[in-house]
């Protein structure tokens, strides 16, 4: 196990439980503007959201051992826990970056994206809020479970 994994797990998992409130701000901005470059970095944005969680999802591993190895006092069912949500997050994210490149695709191919795509990433978007925010309770009850 690597302890640089883990930091980087959790600094990185904060960026998407942040950024999602911001790309659901910015979604509704362009559903309400329909502007091109506010749907583009709708979109653009949504891609680099799927990278940072897919980032942090695959150091989570690593991070679990290093908790197994610097704390005496955690919960193995809690860790699991937030490993499935943590699973749902991922998941969503990667659908919803994938959305974002069938959108961004579209204006590659000098082609407006279906009207229906930014009300689809709109709802991953919040799903996405939802299970971050979950998974990031989760993941910090496993250090302070006091907090239940």
């Amino acid at each position: 196990f690597s302890m640089n994994a883990a930091w980087l797990h959790i600094t990185l998992v904060h960026i998407p439980v942040f950024v999602t409130p911001l790309l659901l701000f910015m979604g509704v901005k362009a559903l309400k503007s329909q502007k091109t470059p506010q749907l583009k970095a709708f979109y653009q944005g949504s891609i680099i959201l799927a990278i940072f969680a897919s980032i942090a999802y695959f150091t989570g591993p690593s991070t679990s051992d290093w908790v197994k190895a610097v704390f005496s006092d955690y919960s193995q069912d809690m860790v699991e826990n937030h490993a499935l949500w943590g699973r749902f997050g991922f998941t969503s994210s990667i659908l919803s970056g994938l959305i974002g490149i069938m959108a961004i695709s579209s204006y590659l191919q000098e082609e407006k994206p279906h009207k229906a795509i930014p009300w689809v990433l709109l709802g991953f978007q919040l799903i996405n809020f939802l299970l971050f925010v979950y998974t990031a309770h989760l993941g910090g009850l496993i250090r302070r479970p006091d907090l239940l």
